[in-house]
């Protein structure tokens, strides 16, 4: 009998051993297992603490919190207990943390669209605010009201990447910037110039940088970022003041000025205070407000870097046509050419602009995309163009969103290949 408990206190040890020598895992480091936790959601890794003693508090340690308001949403649920449930999870995790957080995401997007209390917001920025640690910021409200962000976000001096969405920013009084700063994305937010233009002119070595401005107008926007890189311009202006020494990539999306401002926006003056770049994506209403009043023979720039340009544009439209060509014939080292055409207007009112010019226009251009081709007269003008113009060009695809049936792909591919071509080593294909 004692035999039998003995040799059965041993099999259960060492089965005990085995079971241990196998969750190797859980014997990691701390560190070690909280980052693993850092690439789950935080609200699984939060539930990790029932696996095992060794799990308990390692949730407490995670660096990046990531939190969804949509996953707080059950099926039938009342929205205003899953709201409360979200608030309380957020302001428990941040009490019982107990390392560094570097990275802080808030998403409260949900199709209730019940996503505003900003008391808790104001408490949760508070909170982060007094870490030392605080790195990167995203806040993705998406709310019908737009949040005062608190003075205390701007007391984070060591954030490095801030994305804010549907917020009211005023700058406090001294306000220093972020040395730290390299990544700035504001969407949907409300902000005057004098404080986007001190905002961004305080983070001195800022290198990205995401405008989109939504149902917010402001006039003048005025960016002067000595290191910037990266620019993305969205919504409503009725001008653009660029000094950006280093910029490599814009791209611009500009939205129809209301016709009560009675302005229009500056862009010839904005174009020509960019640097040399190498990408360049201009949209239909970029061109539209560049074509605004009397266009010169000449813009008084060019894009020597200019290697990749895409344009959305309206071939059949004269102003557009011809801020096209203005730009082409600036940009005397492109490559790739990317064109989409925005309408399946056949009215040939811009075709004159693109009569063949004496001699080769672009010697350098190799690629050349055309998106939604409809065998117009101002698009075959604009091939023709392209296609006696360029000597190195060595692929043209023609490009369809919505199926096309063989019968209408051959006969643009054979009006395609009637076209005249200088170039010997040119292959057309259709996608």
């Amino acid at each position: 009998m004692d035999h039998s408990s003995s040799r059965k206190r041993k099999t259960q040890k060492e089965t005990a051993a085995c079971d241990e020598s196998q969750d190797f895992i859980s014997n990691l480091p701390e560190e070690v297992k909280s980052k693993i936790l850092s690439y789950l959601s935080t609200r699984d890794a939060v539930q990790t603490c029932i696996l095992s003693s060794k799990w308990r508090y390692i949730w407490t340690l995670i660096p990046e919190i990531s939190i969804r308001k949509a996953d707080f949403v059950l099926p039938n649920a009342n929205v205003r207990r899953a709201r409360s449930r979200f608030v309380k999870f957020i302001d428990v995790l941040l009490y019982l943390h107990n390392g560094p957080i570097f990275k802080f995401k808030l998403d409260t997007v949900n199709h209730h669209h019940d996503n505003y209390f900003p008391d808790a917001f104001d408490r949760w920025i508070l909170h982060l605010s007094r870490r030392n640690e605080f790195r990167e910021f995203s806040f993705n409200l998406r709310a019908t009201i737009l949040y005062n962000l608190p003075t205390s976000l701007f007391s984070c001096r060591g954030l490095s990447i801030l994305k804010l969405h549907d917020c009211r920013i005023k700058l406090p009084r001294g306000f220093q910037g972020f040395k730290l700063m390299r990544g700035l994305e504001l969407q949907g937010c409300s902000i005057n110039e004098d404080d986007l233009e001190k905002f961004v002119s305080g983070c001195p070595i800022l290198d990205e940088l995401v405008i989109k401005t939504g149902r917010c107008l402001v006039n003048y926007p005025k960016i002067c970022a000595p290191k910037l890189q990266k620019f993305i311009i969205h919504g409503r202006f009725m001008g653009l003041l660029l000094k950006t020494p280093c910029l490599v990539k814009a791209c611009f999306d500009l939205e129809a000025v209301p016709a009560e401002m009675n302005g229009r926006a500056n862009m010839v003056e904005a174009l020509g205070a960019l640097p040399e770049v190498e990408v360049l994506g201009l949209h239909q209403q970029f061109l539209a407000y560049l074509a605004a009043g009397s266009l010169p023979v000449r813009l008084s720039l060019t894009f020597n870097k200019l290697s990749v340009l895409a344009l959305d544009i309206n071939l059949a439209s004269h102003e557009e046509a011809s801020v096209t060509r203005l730009i082409l014939q600036n940009a005397p080292n492109l490559q790739e050419l990317n064109l989409t055409n925005s309408t399946r207007d056949t009215t040939p009112t811009s075709t004159g602009l693109w009569q063949i010019c004496s001699g080769h226009f672009f010697m350098s251009l190799r690629v050349v995309e055309f998106y939604e081709f409809f065998i117009s007269v101002p698009e075959i003008a604009f091939l023709q163009f392209i296609l006696s113009s360029a000597p190195l060009l060595e692929q043209l695809t023609i490009v369809r969103e919505k199926d096309t049936d063989a019968k209408e792909k051959e006969a643009i591919v054979e009006i395609v290949k009637q076209i005249p071509k200088v170039s010997i080593n040119l292959e057309i294909s259709f996608e």
